[in-house]
């Protein structure tokens, strides 16, 4: 904007706008936290010499980044605590989410990367390649039946089913446990062999065909990662927890505004904010009294239909 602001003055400037967005950031996580579908994603992040992480988590209409906090249990329990998220929690398939939702989509992408990588790099082994193009078959054929207007909730796990029964013929033919005789590519393929095996058991491999709002990979959070981690790639991290937690409610309103504003702009964030100030009452609060309120009518549906 070329104003002549000194280090210092921006530092103030921020750190009250962080002040001020503060409730809108305590909101924007009760909404993840009640939302039906949320994907998340996680990468390193420093905090002065603390080797820390950066978690992300989004729903359809909300954003939410955790700059320099930690991976583990603690973390997500804190946003997603298991008393009160009960939606899809879409993820790869890091440890500190496994057995963690009521339903769960692991992604894709993640797993098809593993394939296509043994694939690319040992060329010479044609069962790598037979393997991925099959992969890559089930794997089409779960986004066509997704997108099969025409299935209801029985044709859904009528066709999950099937392509389960696909992927197990597929894997059927290979080891899922390593031996220390493999060679590297061959521990590699085997441990997929093995995490695909597990995943389905779980049936976290095809609930995008259950429930077709539901998306069959997580690159929405590897994208909302993408210009924190060109930062970090370039050294611009926290020096400070304070630090840390400032940005974290700076870019979780403002990528929130992203998807809820038609035109995302500095004009745009203005007039939208200003609102906030003039009204009393952000777009967060809005929504989250929204979602209150459907839920205190749900209840009250379901206390009367009980009664009756």
């Amino acid at each position: 904007c070329q104003l002549p602001l000194s280090k210092s003055q921006a530092d103030a400037l921020l750190r009250q706008l962080a002040n001020h967005w503060e409730e809108e950031y305590d909101t924007l996580c009760e909404l993840i936290a009640h939302a039906a579908i949320v994907y998340m994603d996680e990468t390193g992040w420093k905090v002065g010499n603390e080797k820390c992480s950066l978690w992300a988590f989004a729903s359809r209409l909300h954003r939410v980044f955790l700059f320099g906090c930690h991976k583990d249990d603690a973390t997500l329990d804190a946003m997603l605590p298991p008393d009160v998220f009960d939606g899809i929690g879409v993820s790869d398939d890091a440890a500190v989410y496994s057995n963690r939702f009521t339903q769960a989509q692991k992604c894709w992408a993640h797993l098809l990367r593993k394939a296509i990588k043994l694939a690319m790099m040992y060329p010479g082994e044609a069962k790598y390649q037979q393997f991925l193009d099959s992969l890559l078959e089930i794997f089409h054929a779960g986004k066509r039946s997704a997108a099969d207007g025409r299935l209801g909730e029985a044709g859904r796990r009528q066709r999950v089913a099937e392509l389960e029964g696909r992927l197990s013929q597929l894997l059927q033919p290979y080891p899922c446990e390593t031996t220390p005789a493999m060679s590297p590519p061959e521990r590699d393929f085997t441990k997929l062999v093995g995490e695909l095996g597990r995943l389905m058991l779980a049936e976290e491999l095809f609930t995008f065909v259950l429930e077709p709002n539901v998306e069959a990979t997580n690159n929405q959070s590897e994208r909302n990662l993408r210009s924190p981690a060109q930062d970090r790639n370039a050294g611009r991290t926290n020096k400070t927890a304070k630090g840390a937690r400032r940005r974290s409610v700076i870019v979780s309103v403002l990528q929130s505004l992203r998807v809820n504003l038609e035109n995302f702009s500095l004009t745009t964030v203005v007039a939208e904010t200003g609102r906030w100030m003039k009204e009393g009452l952000s777009l967060f609060a809005k929504q989250w009294q929204k979602l209150q309120a459907e839920e205190k009518a749900r209840t009250a549906e379901a206390a009367t239909a009980s009664s009756g």
